[in-house]
Parts: C-alpha cells; sequence; structure tokens
C-alpha cells in the first residue's frame, strides 16, 4: 500500500467514527481509573461509598434488564408508569441511549440476528459485538421506525428521549456525587458510584452482544449465534439464557428454572404481587419441551444421517407420549384452578381426587423425560463419542 493509499484509508475510517460515543466510552473507563485510584490513596474505601457502588450498580443494571430490554423492547409484562419513570431515570443514568433508540436497535437486532442489518452482529467479530458498533456511525440508526412506533405513544419514553442527556448526566453522575457528599465524600460517590459503576454496567450489557453469542450451549435452537451459559447469566443480571431469550422473547423470563440464576425476573414478580407489574408472559411448558426435544432429533439427524431413519419410529412413540402427558398435566392445572375459583368448598373432594392426579402426572413425566435423554444418549453415543446434548 502506497502512502496516498494509507492516508486515503486512515481518513476514511476517521470519517466512519462517531466521535460522540467513541470519546465517551474511552473516556469513562479511563477517568473511572484515575478518579479511583485518587480516591483510595487519599480516603480509602468507605462502606457507604462501597455500598453505593452496589446500589447504584443494581438499580441501573436493572433498569436496563427489566426495563429497556424485557418492558420497552419485548412487551413482556405491562408496568405501572411509578415503575416506568424508574426505568426511564435509572437507565438514563446507564448511559446506554434513551429507551426510544435502545429499544428500536434492540427489535431490529432481533429481526436480524447474525445478518447483515443487525446493529450488534457478532458475525463481524467479538469486538464489533461488544462495542464497535457503537464507534461507528450507522445511516439506519437515524431513524426508530417502525421499530419504536409503538414508544413513540408512550409519554415517559419521549420525555426521556428529550431530556436524555440532563437527565443522565442529573441520574449518573450528580446523584452519586450527592449522595457522596452526604456521606463525607463527593469525589468518592462520583468516582466509584458514578464513573466506576457506570464503567462495569456498560460492559457487563456489551456481554450480552458479544459473549451471549459466542460462548455456551443451544438448547432450545440453532438457527442464530444466541448460547445458553450460566456464567455468562452470573455477569449479565440473568440475561446469560440467551438462546432462550431469542427463541421465547417476549418471555419475562431468561432462566426459566426456579434455581437459575436471574436476578431480574425475581423482584418482577414482588412488583407484581405490589400491583405494579402485572401480565407477566410466560412460554407455555409444553412449547419449551418441545422446541428441545426438535433440538434433541436435528443433532441425532446431523450426527447419525442416514441411521437416523432407523430410530425415527421410537423416538417419535415416546415423544407423542410426553406430549400426552403434558396436555394432561395442562387440563388437570386448568380443572384444579376452575374447582378453586368457583366452588372452593363443593369441590374440595374432587380437588383431592386432582392432586393425586397431578402428582402420579408428574411422576409419568418425570419417567418419560429419562427415558427420553437416555435415548437421546445412547443414539448421540453411536455418532459422537463426546456429544454435547440438551436435556429437556
Amino acid at each position: 500500500m502506497t502512502q496516498n493509499q494509507k492516508a486515503t484509508h486512515s481518513e476514511s475510517v476517521f470519517k466512519k467514527i462517531d466521535w460522540t460515543p467513541f470519546l465517551f466510552l474511552t473516556l469513562t473507563p479511563i477517568t473511572a481509573i484515575v478518579l479511583t485510584a485518587i480516591y483510595l490513596k487519599t480516603e480509602g474505601l468507605s462502606l457507604p461509598i462501597a455500598g453505593l457502588f452496589v446500589v447504584m450498580y443494581f438499580l441501573t443494571s436493572f433498569s436496563i434488564t427489566a426495563g429497556y430490554h424485557r418492558f420497552f423492547a419485548h412487551k413482556a409484562y405491562e408496568a405501572h408508569p411509578l415503575l416506568q419513570w424508574f426505568y426511564a431515570l435509572f437507565g438514563a443514568a446507564s448511559f446506554q441511549n434513551s429507551i426510544l433508540l435502545w429499544a428500536a436497535d434492540h427489535r431490529v437486532h432481533h429481526r436480524h440476528v447474525d445478518q447483515d442489518g443487525d446493529p450488534y452482529n457478532i458475525r463481524r467479530g467479538f469486538f464489533y459485538a461488544h462495542i464497535g458498533w457503537m464507534l461507528l456511525k450507522s445511516d439506519y440508526r437515524k431513524s426508530t421506525d417502525p421499530y419504536g412506533r409503538d414508544l413513540r405513544q408512550n409519554p415517559i419514553v419521549m420525555f426521556q428521549h428529550n431530556h436524555y442527556v440532563p437527565v443522565a448526566l442529573l441520574m449518573g453522575f450528580g446523584l452519586p456525587t450527592l449522595i457522596g457528599a452526604a456521606f463525607g465524600s463527593p469525589l468518592g460517590g462520583l468516582a466509584v458510584g458514578g464513573f466506576l459503576r457506570l464503567t462495569l454496567v456498560h460492559h457487563m450489557t456489551f456481554f450480552i452482544n458479544s459473549l451471549c453469542h459466542t460462548l455456551g450451549r443451544q438448547p432450545y435452537t440453532d438457527t442464530n449465534s444466541a448460547k445458553d451459559s450460566w456464567l455468562m447469566a452470573l455477569f449479565t443480571n440473568g440475561e446469560g439464557y440467551h438462546n432462550f431469550h431469542h427463541y421465547f422473547a417476549n418471555d419475562y423470563r431468561n432462566g426459566i428454572r426456579w434455581y437459575h440464576w436471574d436476578p431480574t425476573k425475581w423482584p418482577l414478580g414482588l412488583f407484581a404481587w405490589m400491583g405494579l407489574a402485572w401480565d407477566l408472559k410466560t412460554t407455555p411448558e409444553e412449547k419449551i419441551l418441545e422446541a428441545r426435544m426438535q433440538m434433541d432429533e436435528r443433532r441425532l439427524r446431523s450426527q447419525l444421517a442416514q441411521r437416523f431413519d432407523a430410530f425415527a419410529e421410537r423416538l417419535e412413540s415416546l415423544k407423542q407420549k410426553i406430549q400426552a402427558t403434558q396436555t394432561h398435566l395442562g387440563e388437570l392445572r386448568r380443572e384444579s384452578a376452575r374447582l378453586r375459583k368457583e366452588m372452593p368448598e363443593k369441590g374440595r373432594e374432587r380437588l383431592e381426587l386432582i392432586r393425586s392426579e397431578l402428582k402420579a402426572a408428574r411422576r409419568e413425566l418425570r419417567s418419560q423425560l429419562a427415558q427420553w435423554r437416555m435415548q437421546i444418549a445412547i443414539l448421540s453415543r453411536q455418532g459422537n463419542p463426546h456429544p454435547h446434548l440438551s436435556h429437556p
């Protein structure tokens, strides 16, 4: 490459850079390191400042995962205006753009995941998906239509969008500085509760676009790059069950089991009890199980090739039994709920009978699922000595 070509290339790269986010995302971690070092050297870490960091970290991170993501982008539940204001204020403090722009970008991501239209397409590299996409100018991001059209009807969303910078500065830096000052350390509040907290929240959120599309398993679908990882869930406030999310995007949960680390879904249950959230959408268990069994079959078909047809009838028979048991369980649950609501006294004997039938049906389903897992494991070993299976 000649000197003129190098100069032209460098000039072209500089023209592509979106300098506002580039400088902000570059300077905030540097500022966090410098200010935190000065604070620790001059004052030492105090318990109130450490507590401020934890509280601000959770409130801003939660406002992104529960608010920007699961409520505004996916409408996975309904939220009271008070809760929406909370998301708008503390979400702005995360400095990840306004609700309108963030949610529109995310909807585009789901619509075009791993394709050219995906804003943070992992196919363009880990760095690009993590942070690079925000550092470059992009024409399509100038308009939120049609992906943000419904959000434009929300006055809370539009207030935050129209006053985003002052709200973000006040909540992201002003509030922790004032709280730090109340405890005798405005520097500690700004450094630890402001810049250090912001830097960590940024990159934990960015991990969802990078690591959650790189590391983990694909128990529900392999049609896109999203992965499930309990390790990533620890770092991303429960968002690490990303393969599930990309297949069942309107579920208010990402971690669907009680033991899945998903600190975003737990407060939502509390908010529902308080009347601040309602209509929490969940995916029917039979659909979840169907997706996992289909993935098991797809992997087996790939591993066994022509030999798969010899076992297909046996697997189909077992799958139909599992689905029939699930249907029966659903019918029993609905009848139980109806009896408890309509005739709690008269239906007591029938309720007891249903409880017994439910226990028996659950045992039968567990047994059938164990048979399915055993069959999948046995057949998979025939095609792959080191299988990587999903289990219902």
